[in-house]
């Protein structure tokens, strides 16, 4: 399983709105202080404006904010929104899905393994909200989640 740009560009972006609660942000702002490209990001963002994550506000004070307080947004409703199902393997998808899946779906020990390897995935990513992301980020680096050059992040952190 492996999670695209798509979704670590998103969680970064919340992190950005969770930093700035009440506070609308451009998208422009939070392409450069990230360093993605703004025309990614603005393929990014409606994925999370439709998962209820986040609002638009029009006007002079316009841009983004979170939609709930961080500590109601998982990890595992942004990845969702931004990823879809995290399915493994397509044995384990549902529905229609699942005619992808091999012919020996539900009677595989391998199948079962797949499947404990995403209720394990899921339960860390349900476990984490973006309030802790947010804290953890400050506790352990005492710097904005940003994206840094080695020759730009040494002045900023502070060693223990």
């Amino acid at each position: 399983m492996k999670i695209s740009t798509r979704g670590e560009y998103g969680l970064r972006a919340l992190m950005e709105l969770g930093l700035e609660p009440g506070r609308a942000l451009s998208l422009r702002d939070i392409a450069a202080r990230q360093r993605i490209s703004l025309d990614y990001l603005e393929q990014i963002v409606p994925a999370l404006k439709t998962a209820g994550l986040v609002k638009a506000r029009r006007g002079a004070q316009g841009g983004y904010l979170l939609a709930k307080d961080p500590a109601e947004i998982t990890a595992f409703a942004a990845l969702i929104a931004l990823e879809g199902p995290l399915d493994p393997m397509s044995c384990l998808a549902s529905g229609d899905d699942q005619s992808q899946g091999c012919l020996a779906s539900n009677s595989c020990a391998v199948q079962e393994v797949w499947r404990e390897m995403k209720d394990a995935v899921e339960l860390v990513l349900r476990r984490i909200t973006l309030a802790e992301l947010i804290e953890r980020q400050k506790q352990r680096f005492g710097v904005p989640i940003r994206t840094y050059s080695e020759r730009e992040i040494m002045p900023l952190v502070v060693l223990n």
